[in-house]
């Protein structure tokens, strides 16, 4: 007998093998070894999600050594962790609750009885404010002088001119901290769209009734949802004839909003004949008079709101409105007129008055007839002379004595952030009958620095780094007092608050960039980069997160090794300046203590969350970096930001930015981030696009070093590497090599399940195109013949003497006209061939050999050498087949139109002794991954198996393709692949029913299926020449790639999954791991389940999955890593003796 695939007489090839799995072995029980502990007395691996590094760092586990830096880095941690994640205070969390309920109860209550409850908290009436999203520094008012209101008009709702209907733009964050405040809340209804007051869109509005209708109901609908208390109509510039249709429409929307219990308010200009006041009054709750603007943009300088003009237009509208129903709006802004050209005129906020003031060194004059104030200068880069007006506290002041007197509904300021803060000492207070010994005007003598404010920094030098020399001086002011009045008379300004110094470093070279990059270090992003820079060989500096560098401390550690700086950008990435002193310290030094720990570098980089810019403006923006000079930090601001951070953004936006920025040479620093979003993606393709054009256009890169003109040990200075640093990278190199082994398996899961899932739709989409297919075969052909080709059952048979008479009876019970069987025994050591004999002496349609044992293919070749048959069915001896099988089978080949090519059918195979769960298990095998696969392979012509059980063949294609090898022990397996490599087709017939019988016993079993995995392997092996062949059809495109993905490398990887889940149930992330693992195991029997439904079986059996997971496949795994093994080994691999037990039942007739 010629030699079997992969059988050899030499050693050589398994001595290598042993000692390369000897060296794998050892690795593997490190690994073992490491997870065996952090199970026993970590409880919490990470694998397959990603490694805690925290624990490396803070030594928190008993495994781990305790180190100095550790003890001082575990300390510091935990902190932030009680603070931003278990705040172990349940009274105060409880308390929150009970005011969180509390204010749910109030907004359920009437919008009347909240008004009233509400509103007779302030004394002075009605305090209210307008908030708009577009500025910050509005936000920040908000925050800080909520409490001092009980009424915020945001400028919320905007009247699209496009599609005539209305859009939100509401800001979380301000929205959120306005309902926690319990404030009643009235969004603004205005026509300023895109900044600009839009005529166009409301007048159709107002001129078409549907569409005023729709904007009504659209507008309350979302204020019954939010539970405002009504809505401020802003409606300027309309550009209307009449004040008709105006009326009309607040008639109308006075109407629903009342109806419904909320109220309405509208803004009215002064001297203005768009507004009707006396029929507007009629339908609001409240006019809010806009006494600001007497002079504006495009008139003659002049102040904002002078105390008699504003007198003279209130008197002007109680006349028309009642008093109890006028609001006063206030003023709080200026304006910078150019006195050559009065159109250029801008806004200006009182903080950006004052560092106008201080920069051109001008004297602030208190106009002491206007009640407003001003200063002149001269703008040195044109030679033109300015005029500024501006309003603050003292005018705020004067204004509200007479609103309170005047006996009116309240005040609204115009706006949250523009304002002087010394207005919130009396804001809230009735000032209407006090006198200078109740009221303490000394709290408006001091003007604080930074109080909200947008002080504008001195500069000295040139450079993005940023060095704070000193810090701001608060404002004095003189104020006098007109006791009869009781107003402020006369103020002077004695001290305006002077602003932050500060030095800029950086040696400006227009050819000369520095990449930098914010909020890493990123898993998947950051070592892309990483690998752009140093393709490029361009330096970079990362400002890496706490949080997410302790989350990836490996990349952090490659960002040292590899020689790129490194710089501090907080631990939570929270806005220093928002955040309290003590807590903005700790941010930094948790920081500057990892990166010392893994690089054993320290560093005074220094960057700002959220405040990158080289010359920062504001109060929020110059906080940081005066704290980070107190620290020792250098704060490396930019001038180059290309905002990659905003959602949807692309690689050539990005670039384009960039590009531009360079050209007008607005720096040298430039922003990108490598963490923080999908847009990172495009900020990956955008610096290999910024890198290659800039090295073409003649740039050079260089580092913060020599942008500095430093060494760059003076920015990242060494620290003393002592034992407990290399005990961190000890520990560090261990839990690295568990997280790329877990995140390698984890990726390699979800390749298998997407495989998986793709596998079973095309399974069924080709299983349903072959049901229809098999509705066109003729089985009458047969019935209808007047002569019929003979066929020949061949049968060998091996030591059968228990099954072997049966089954020849009952194939003896075919209803084919035409038949005779071959019995062939093939050397067998017991007395089947006697039996046999015996039993069917005489019979003229039984033929009887025997010859000596040459194993199956060899017997099967001998019978049909032993007939004259065109056409063979080849059986074990152990089967029984349905008595109409040689009709199902043979008429695919004598029908009409039969596919001439056709040399092989295969039929159904089943377990005939469901008799324990070992047969249950294989019962549900042969319907699913046997049965199943054949009537879907069958469409594309791809089976690889006509089952030895029962199969038919054509005589004239056996000589072509040749016979059954000897060379595998998988002859059936071989024998239909060179019939495919031929060119011929294979066909199925799911109605052609054969039962076997099952090994009964797991050693029966492991005997039978290491015989079966090894031949199909040698198989596989033998046309491996066939993979991705597209001559060779289905077996090349689909079997041949299917065979070694599905049955020989998911099922040796598939051990790991039961492992992970064993783990998984002992761990931290039980339930994930649990649900990660139902997930692999339910795609795994997804074509089990559609296999059940096609065959019409009875899905009850399919409970038997679940046991068969964890033991039946186990068993398999161990057949396919025996069968491994013998490859390797080359080993003989014999037909082997299973034994018969002969409780295969009779079949249904």
């Amino acid at each position: 007998m010629e030699k079997q695939v992969f059988q050899t007489d030499d050693k050589s090839r398994w001595i290598k093998f042993k000692w390369s799995l000897r060296v794998l072995a050892v690795f593997a029980a490190v690994l073992v070894a490491a997870l065996v502990i952090m199970l026993l007395i970590d409880k919490t691996p990470a694998v397959p999600y990603k490694q805690n590094y925290k624990n490396i760092v803070s030594a928190d586990k008993p495994y781990f050594q305790e180190t100095k830096i550790s003890k001082e880095y575990k300390g510091f941690r935990s902190f932030i962790q009680d603070k931003d994640y278990h705040q172990n205070y349940s009274k105060v969390k409880e308390e929150l609750r009970l005011k969180r309920e509390q204010l749910e109860r109030e907004n359920l209550k009437p919008v009347n009885e909240r008004v009233n409850q509400r509103w007779n908290n302030f004394p002075a009436g009605i305090r209210s404010a307008f908030y708009v999203a577009w500025d910050p520094q509005s936000l920040i008012s908000l925050k800080s002088n909520i409490h001092n209101l009980n009424l915020i008009i945001p400028e919320w709702f905007f009247i699209d001119p496009k599609g005539d209907s209305v859009s939100f733009n509401i800001d979380t964050v301000g929205y959120n901290y306005m309902r926690k405040s319990g404030v009643m809340i009235m969004p603004m209804l205005s026509n300023n769209f895109d900044r600009e007051f839009r005529s166009e869109g409301i007048g159709r509005i107002l001129h078409d009734k549907t569409k005023r209708e729709k904007l009504i109901n659209t507008v309350l609908n979302e204020c019954i949802r939010r539970r405002f208390i009504g809505i401020n109509i802003d409606l300027e510039d309309l550009n209307e004839n009449s004040d008709t249709y105006l009326i009309q429409f607040v008639r109308e929307i006075a109407a629903a909003f009342h109806a419904k219990g909320l109220l309405v308010t509208q803004d009215i200009m002064t001297d203005n004949t768009d507004y009707n006041v006396k029929e507007l009054a009629k339908y609001n709750d409240y006019l809010i008079l806009m006494a600001y603007d007497e002079y504006s943009g495009g008139s003659d300088p002049g102040p904002i709101s002078s105390q008699r003009w504003i007198e003279s237009e209130v008197e002007q509208l109680a006349k028309d409105v009642p008093a109890e129903k006028i609001i006063l709006g206030l003023g709080a802004y200026g304006y910078d007129w150019d006195k050559t050209n009065p159109d250029n005129t801008r806004n200006l906020t009182y903080q950006q008055a004052l560092s106008l003031a201080i920069a051109s060194k001008s004297n602030i004059i208190f106009d002491n007839d206007t009640y407003n104030l001003k200063f002149s200068y001269k703008d040195l880069s044109n030679n033109k002379e300015h005029q500024v007006f501006f309003t603050d506290a003292a005018t705020m002041f004067n204004v509200m004595r007479f609103a309170a007197e005047s006996e009116i509904a309240g005040t609204a300021l115009w706006r949250l952030g523009s304002e002087d803060f010394r207005i919130w000492n009396f804001y809230n207070k009735d000032i209407g009958g006090i006198s200078p010994k109740c009221f303490n005007f000394k709290m408006l003598e001091t003007v604080s620095a930074n109080r909200g404010g947008s002080l504008k920094p001195d500069y000295i030098g040139d450079g993005e780094v940023l060095d704070v020399l000193y810090t701001p001086r608060d404002g004095k002011i003189n104020i006098e007092i007109d006791t009869v009045d009781m107003l402020i008379s006369e103020e002077k300004y004695l001290q305006i608050p002077s602003t932050f110094e500060v030095q800029k470093y950086g040696q400006e070279n227009d050819k000369e960039l520095v990449l930098t990059f914010d909020d890493g270090p990123d898993a998947t992003f950051t070592p892309q980069i990483i690998d752009i820079l140093s393709r490029h060989h361009v330096p970079a500096a990362f400002f890496v997160v706490g949080l997410q560098a302790e989350k990836n401390l490996p990349i952090l550690k490659r960002l040292s090794r590899e020689g790129f700086e490194i710089g501090n950008h907080t631990f939570t990435h929270d806005n220093i300046a928002k955040i309290s002193p003590q807590r903005a310290l700790l941010e930094l030094k948790l920081t500057r203590l990892l990166i010392e720990a893994v690089t054993g570098r320290s560093t005074i980089l220094f960057r700002a969350p959220y405040n990158a810019d080289s010359e920062p403006t504001t109060a929020e923006e110059i906080i940081p970096v005066a704290m980070a000079r107190r620290e020792n930090y250098l704060d490396i601001g930019e001038n180059i930001d290309p905002e990659d951070w905003q959602p949807g953004i692309s690689a050539d936006t990005i670039f384009a930015r960039v590009v531009k920025a360079v050209n007008e040479k607005r720096g040298n620093i430039i922003l990108m981030h490598d963490a923080g979003g999908e847009t990172r993606k495009e900020t990956v393709k955008a610096a290999k696009m910024i890198i290659e054009h800039f090295q073409k256009e003649g740039y050079k890169f260089i580092s913060l070093a020599d942008y500095l003109q430093k060494k760059k040990s003076d920015l990242m200075p060494p620290v003393q590497k002592g034992k407990g640093y290399y005990i961190i990278q000890f520990n560090l190199l261990l839990a690295s090599i568990v997280y790329w082994l877990g995140n390698f398996l984890a990726s390699l899961f979800i390749v298998f399940i997407v495989l998986g899932l793709a596998r079973l739709v095309s399974m069924i989409v080709l299983m349903i195109r072959e049901r229809r297919r098999e509705k066109n075969v003729d089985y009458d052909a047969v019935k209808h013949r007047k002569d019929y080709p003979l066929v020949s059952i061949i049968v060998p048979a091996y030591n059968e003497e228990v099954n072997a008479v049966s089954s020849l009876n009952n194939l003896l019970k075919q209803t084919y006209p035409n038949f005779n069987i071959v019995f062939v025994d093939d050397g067998s050591r017991d007395e089947t061939f006697k039996r046999v004999s015996e039993a069917f002496a005489g019979n003229g349609k039984m033929k009887i050999y025997t010859k000596p044992n040459g194993g199956k293919a060899s017997a099967l070749n001998f019978g049909i050498e032993h007939t004259d048959a065109e056409y063979v069915v080849c059986i074990d001896a152990d089967t029984k087949l349905y008595s109409n099988v040689l009709e199902l089978l043979v008429s695919h080949f004598l029908a009409p139109g039969a596919d001439p090519k056709l040399a092989a059918v295969a039929g159904n195979v089943k377990v005939g002794n469901q008799v324990n769960m070992l047969t249950k298990w294989q019962s549900i095998e042969y319907i699913t991954s046997q049965n199943f696969d054949r009537m879907a392979y069958a469409n594309i012509n791809a089976i690889t198996v006509v089952p030895g059980a029962i199969g038919a063949f054509k005589r004239s294609a056996m000589e072509v393709a040749g016979k059954f090898a000897t060379d595998t022990l998988a002859e059936d397996c071989d024998l239909t692949m060179r019939f495919l490599r031929a060119g011929y087709v294979v066909g199925n017939e799911n109605k052609a029913i054969a039962v076997t019988e099952a090994p009964e016993t797991t050693k029966q079993f492991i005997k039978q299926r290491s015989r079966w995995t090894f031949g199909v392997m040698q198989s596989f092996w033998k046309h491996r020449d066939t993979l991705f062949r597209k001559q060779y059809g289905g077996l090349g495109l689909w079997a041949i790639p299917n065979m070694l993905l599905f049955q020989f490398i998911i099922p040796f990887f598939s051990p790991l999954a039961d492992l992970f889940m064993i783990f998984g149930l002992f761990s931290g992330n039980a339930g994930r791991i649990l649900l990660y693992y139902l997930i692999f195991m339910l795609v795994d029997a997804s074509v089990s389940i559609a296999a059940f439904i096609f065959e019409k079986e009875n899905l009850t059996k399919l409970f038997w999955i679940i046991p068969q997971r964890f033991v039946y496949r186990w068993i398999m795994y161990w057949v396919l890593f025996k069968s491994f093994k013998k490859a390797i080994k080359g080993e003989l691999q014999t037909w082997g003796v299973l034994k018969r037990t002969g409780n295969v039942a009779e079949v249904a007739e």
